[in-house]
């Protein structure tokens, strides 16, 4: 077998991806960052954007995560998230909704914590669009 690193993507409700991976791509807060076998130990908030995992086979799977964190050693590569989906179970008309919804709620909201959720929403909705049109 092929060096690999442990890689676990957990939301609150499932464990998305638990394998031993040649590499992982995140969207970390201060730029994206590929994670490989031997990787220095690192701790990163990630941004809403896609998390691509290339499995031992070749193949490629890719995952929107709205926000996190990732904690890098040398065997492996943890991320949490609050929101995680397949980017293969996600269509525009999707996104575009989300954008719509985010935008809605800024519109309504009524106190100054409404509109900052809102805008975190909107941010993670528009990061969703682009990766689905990417």
């Amino acid at each position: 077998m092929t060096e690999a690193l442990h890689l676990k993507i957990i939301s609150p409700s499932a464990v998305v991806v638990d394998a031993h991976v040649p590499s992982a791509n995140i969207p970390g807060l201060e730029g994206d960052f590929g994670v490989l076998p031997g990787h220095a130990p690192f701790f990163s908030m990630i941004r809403p954007g896609v998390i691509d995992v290339k499995f031992n086979d070749g193949y490629h799977r890719r995952f929107f995560a709205a926000s996190g964190y990732a904690d890098v050693t040398p065997t492996g590569c943890t991320v949490i998230s609050d929101h995680i989906q397949d980017m293969s179970e996600i269509s525009s008309v999707e996104a575009e909704d989300a954008v719509f919804a985010a935008r809605t709620a800024i519109s309504e909201a009524e106190n100054i914590e409404e509109r900052q959720q809102a805008e975190k929403l909107l941010q993670s909705a528009e990061a969703l669009l682009a990766a689905v049109n990417a």
